[in-house]
């Protein structure tokens, strides 16, 4: 795999806004000006600037049009160092555009060209930290940056970035920041250690990896939670050449030295059973990206985005599977089929002690289209067994958007109850993505006053 090599005039973040563009740049060498360049596709001159600031805002801009962003160092007059050339696409974004690549833009091959898995964590400095692999089919897909803001997520810096790492889980525990990761998809799962979100640790293995062909681990940015003195979370094993995922847990001790591989125990991993009561008829994939979660009698589950795309019904369940928390290598058992709007993409499952409900933010499907993802709901549960859709939180297709299902999407949100608000975390495909799936944008949302 080649490694992605920072160069030494590097725009660092894009985020594109209506009639306008942002960008963040970062020099390796002596300067004292930049030359800012904007030029349609056909070569045409937009605009020039010259600054001496590394965060330039460029407004006046054609909303829906392609343009190319030239970025050059200069030192006593002369050019010292040129970035690399990025694509945007200027337009109104929800939320606060963390970070952009456009479908088109091949800076970060051969990892991939589309911002995917969002994780978002709050520390107790009060510092958000945001995180994102670059994901495309087929490529290597082993790349992933961590941004942070110290300003309740209205702005957004690059902090560092992580190789190998994908489908990446930022994560707090007893002092330090932890990156719970693969190498790439179905390779190694992988453990990062940061004291501050910038600096990392060299990578410790929990799993060894496999490939698509032969199936390997998958571990999504699914949620890391306590329960019985040890931490615990999802994990999949199987992949999508090989039919399906079989699914299971992994945990490690409070107590113990994360980066201790010897520390972590694994579950034995359960095939999905279409003979399983209340299972869809018809022929799924089974089950994968699933929610450690802890019940109101303290049970411990996992609950699952369930593919029921050919069965029928075709929508609206998950599946519920019970692990044992006093023997965590023992394999999980089924425990339900329950019904829950919003099952065919991954969503993320979390408890709010206020109001005694658990939540998930959930890609709703609205008509025949079972791909569509361009609703984003709270949907609502007082015991794991029984959901409700509470409110969309973005609602781009009964708002008339003139894209349409097949290329906006808002989807794979990470989100933390922060106070009396829920912050969120969203892969977003908007504006000129190359379709719903293979989004353009992560784009961070505040809640206020969710619960109401």
């Amino acid at each position: 795999m080649q490694p992605y090599l920072p160069s030494p005039l590097e725009i660092v973040r894009l985020a594109p806004g209506d009639q306008s563009i942002g960008f963040d740049c970062r020099a390796a060498i002596d300067w004292d000006s930049f030359r800012v360049t904007v030029h349609t596709l056909d070569g045409s001159l937009v605009r020039t600037l010259l600054t001496d600031q590394e965060r330039v805002t460029i407004s006046g801009l054609a909303n829906g049009t392609n343009y190319l962003l030239c970025l050059t160092a200069q030192r006593a007059g002369r050019v010292v160092a040129e970035a690399p050339r990025r694509l945007f696409c200027p337009g109104r974004f929800p939320g606060t555009v963390v970070n952009y690549i456009h479908p088109d833009d091949h800076i970060y091959m051969p990892s991939g060209r589309s911002p995917a898995s969002p994780s978002l964590l709050r520390l107790p400095s009060g510092r958000l930290l945001a995180s994102h692999d670059v994901f495309w089919g087929e490529c290597d897909q082993n790349l992933s940056f961590v941004f942070a803001s110290d300003d309740e997520g209205v702005t957004w810096r690059l902090l560092s970035h992580l190789q190998p790492c994908f489908w990446g889980k930022l994560f707090y525990h007893r002092g330090a920041v932890y990156m719970l990761a693969m190498s790439a998809e179905y390779g190694a799962l992988l453990l990062y250690r940061s004291d501050d979100g910038r600096t990392w640790s060299e990578p410790v293995e929990l799993l060894p990896g496999g490939d698509r062909l032969r199936g390997g681990p998958h571990k999504a940015p699914m949620p890391v939670i306590a329960c019985r003195g040890s931490l615990w979370t999802a994990i999949d094993h199987g992949s999508w050449t090989r039919g399906g995922h079989a699914n299971g847990l992994i945990s490690v001790p409070v107590d113990a030295d994360l980066m201790d591989p010897s520390q972590w125990r694994c579950t034995g991993f359960l095939p999905y059973d279409p003979s399983w009561p209340g299972a869809s008829r018809g022929q799924s994939t089974g089950c994968l990206e699933g929610n450690a979660v802890v019940a109101p009698d303290g049970r411990l589950f996992n609950l699952l985005r369930y593919q029921t795309n050919n069965c029928e019904p075709d929508y609206g369940r998950a599946v519920l599977l019970e692990a044992d928390p006093d023997r965590p290598s023992e394999p999980l058992r089924f425990a339900a089929v329950v019904d829950f709007p919003g099952n065919l993409s991954k969503f993320s499952v979390g408890y709010d002690p206020q109001s005694s409900l658990y939540l998930a933010l959930v890609s709703r499907v609205t008509g025949s289209n079972l791909r569509q993802r361009n609703i984003l709901s709270l949907s609502v549960s007082p015991d794991l067994f029984h959901w409700q859709i509470r409110r969309d939180i973005l609602n781009y297709e009964d708002n008339g958007w003139p894209e349409g299902s097949d290329k906006v999407g808002f989807q794979y949100a990470d989100w933390i109850i922060d106070g009396a608000d829920l912050l969120v975390l969203s892969r977003t495909a908007l504006n000129g993505a190359y379709n719903f799936h293979n989004a353009n944008a992560l784009t961070f949302h505040c809640i206020r006053n969710f619960r109401r």
